[in-house]
C-alpha cells in the first residue's frame, strides 16, 4: 500500500543512508570516511525539497525516502571532492575538519568517488526510467559545472558574467533542479518549470554563499572566510562587487516561486528563500 509522504522525514533519511551505506561491506577507513561527511550537520535541504515534491504529486513514501538519500550522497561527494587541495582546497566545512584532513587525500577521493556509485544505485529505487535518466544527467551537469569552475580559476582567466551563470547553474543548480522535478517526473508531468526554479534556486544559493564567503567569519559559515579571493575563484561578486550581486541575487530570488505550484514544495522553497534573506 502507497504510504502518504511526509514532508520532515530528515531521522528516517539519515537512518535509510546509514543503512545503505553500512550493508556495502567496505573497509572500516572507507566506511568511516563516507558516513563522517554524510552525517556532518546541515539542513538536508535536497532531501526535503525531493520529500516536498514527492508528497504535492502523490509519491509512494518508501521510493521519496530512497531518492531523497540518493540527493544527500550525490551532495555529500560533491563536497568532499570540492574541498581536495586540488580544487578548492579547504580544511573545514561545516565548522569540521575536511574529509581529507580527517582521512586522508587518497581516501576522500575514494569516498567521493563511493558515495557518487551509491547514489545512481539509490535512485533506481524509484523504477522510474524518467527520473534515473534526470537524475545520471544531474551528476553530468554537477561534474561539468566543478570542472567550468576550477578552469575559470585558473590564473589569467577573466570569465564572463554569462560564464559563471552557467557554471552555478551546473555545480549547484543542477541537483536543486532535480529535487524539485522528482514529483513531476513521478508523475508523468512536464517538469520543465519546476527544474528551472531548481537552477535558479541553486544560483541564488550560490550566489548568497559567495556574498557570506567575503563578508562573514568562520563562526558564521564554518568554512575558511575569504578563501574565493584567496584562490582566485570565479564569482558574480568578484565582477559585480557586494552590493550590485546581493541586487541581482534578489531578482533571481523573486522570480523562483512564480514557476512552482502552491503546495508543500512551494512552502519549503519559500522558508528557505526567507532563511537565505
Amino acid at each position: 500500500m502507497k504510504r502518504k509522504v511526509k514532508v520532515k522525514v530528515t531521522k528516517e533519511i539519515e537512518d535509510e543512508i546509514e543503512q545503505a551505506i553500512k550493508q556495502l561491506g567496505l573497509s572500516p577507513k572507507l566506511e568511516g570516511a563516507v558516513l563522517y561527511t554524510l552525517k556532518l550537520p546541515g539542513k538536508r535541504l535536497r532531501p526535503r525539497f525531493v520529500m516536498a515534491s514527492a508528497r504535492d504529486f502523490n509519491v509512494d513514501e518508501d521510493i521519496a525516502i530512497k531518492v531523497a538519500c540518493a540527493t544527500e550522497m550525490m551532495h555529500a561527494g560533491s563536497l568532499i571532492h570540492d574541498d581536495l587541495p586540488a580544487i578548492d582546497n579547504d580544511d573545514y566545512r561545516r565548522g569540521q575538519p575536511s574529509n581529507h584532513v580527517a582521512f586522508g587525500e587518497d581516501i576522500a577521493i575514494m569516498a567521493g568517488d563511493l558515495l557518487f556509485s551509491v547514489a545512481d544505485y539509490m535512485c533506481t529505487k524509484s523504477k522510474s526510467n524518467d527520473v534515473i535518466k534526470a537524475f545520471t544527467q544531474t551528476l553530468i551537469e554537477l561534474v561539468d559545472g566543478e570542472t567550468r569552475d576550477i578552469i575559470m580559476s585558473k590564473k589569467g582567466y577573466k570569465p564572463s558574467e554569462a560564464e559563471i551563470l552557467q557554471m552555478y547553474r551546473g555545480k549547484t543548480g543542477a541537483l536543486f533542479a532535480f529535487s524539485f522535478s522528482f514529483g513531476p517526473l513521478m508523475a508523468g508531468i512536464d517538469p520543465s518549470s519546476y527544474r528551472e526554479a531548481g537552477y535558479e534556486f541553486g544560483t541564488y544559493f550560490q550566489i548568497r554563499d559567495d556574498i557570506l564567503d567575503v563578508t562573514a567569519t568562520f563562526e558564521q559559515i564554518g568554512k575558511t572566510p575569504k578563501k574565493d579571493l584567496k584562490e582566485n575563484k570565479a564569482t558574480i561578486v568578484k565582477i559585480m562587487g557586494v552590493t550590485q550581486a546581493q541586487k541581482f541575487a534578489e531578482d533571481i530570488r523573486d522570480g523562483i516561486l512564480s514557476k512552482v505550484k502552491k503546495g508543500f514544495l512551494y512552502d519549503e522553497i519559500e522558508k528557505m528563500l526567507l532563511d537565505k534573506k
